[in-house]
């Protein structure tokens, strides 16, 4: 822009603005700006700052609802441990030891848990019982929980008595065989078996099952059984600390 023009427009300029009433009106009209500009900068101040109140409230209710979700969880999971605590038979006997089921040792194998046991002694196997039912053994601690194998594991067994003869023999897990019964003793079906308490495992008179059916063998006889201990909710048990000790 030339030079005079620049120099025409600013004499016009502050001739115009030395007229009091077009001061005063430009003065007023800036102010009257600047007032509604600041108030549009509050408005969307405040406006921004509800956004992020709510994004904090809404990210809030999420963790809340996390957690809530995760507590109703727990509280399932507690119930449902109740439930079964509630047909539990809570046994006083220094014999034995409370304990409860933490998790499955090797899915999806269901016959190994692990246990909130820790051993009093290095002496394995301990019988594993529940509400006077053989359920399993324990067989290996590992400083603050135990190994424990159910009847439905083919390495669990311990010597049984079979009847009011308390014939003897050795029970099987998985296969539920009791093996090695005296050939010349007489077994019937629907006898009842126990835990004999005779190889240290178990104490004598758990109830383990009844007689299904009979084999006769060469040298043994061996009974099929149908065990009592339902081990498809294993929850809480009670581990046999010492051995030969009856209970009704």
């Amino acid at each position: 822009m030339n030079k005079k023009y620049i120099l025409l427009f600013s004499f016009l300029f502050v001739f115009i603005f030395s007229i009091p009433f077009v001061r005063n009106e430009a003065i007023g009209f800036f102010n009257f700006l600047k007032k509604n500009l600041f108030s549009i900068y509050e408005y969307e101040k405040e406006n921004i700052l509800d956004l992020i109140n709510q994004a904090k409230k809404i990210k809030e209710l999420k963790n809340e609802n996390f957690l809530l979700k995760q507590n109703l969880l727990k509280l399932k999971a507690f119930y449902e441990d109740c439930k079964d605590l509630k047909r539990f038979q809570f046994i006083k006997d220094s014999h034995l030891t409370f304990t409860k089921t933490i998790s499955y040792a090797s899915l999806p194998d269901f016959s190994k848990i692990y246990i909130d046991y820790v051993s009093k002694d290095n002496f394995f196997p301990k019988g594993l019982v529940y509400n006077n039912l053989a359920a399993g053994v324990v067989v290996k601690n590992f400083n603050n929980y135990s190994l424990a194998l159910l009847n439905s594991n083919e390495k669990t067994s311990y010597t049984v008595f079979i009847g009011r003869d308390k014939i003897p023999g050795i029970f099987y897990g998985k296969v539920n065989l009791i093996k090695y019964i005296p050939k010349f003793k007489n077994i019937k079906l629907g006898d009842l078996v126990i835990t004999s308490g005779l190889d240290g495992v178990f104490y004598k008179g758990a109830k383990v099952g009844v007689i299904t059916k009979i084999i006769q063998k060469k040298l043994y006889q061996e009974a099929k059984i149908k065990l009592f201990y339902n081990d498809l909710e294993p929850n809480f048990f009670y581990v046999v600390e010492k051995r030969k000790i009856l209970i009704k």
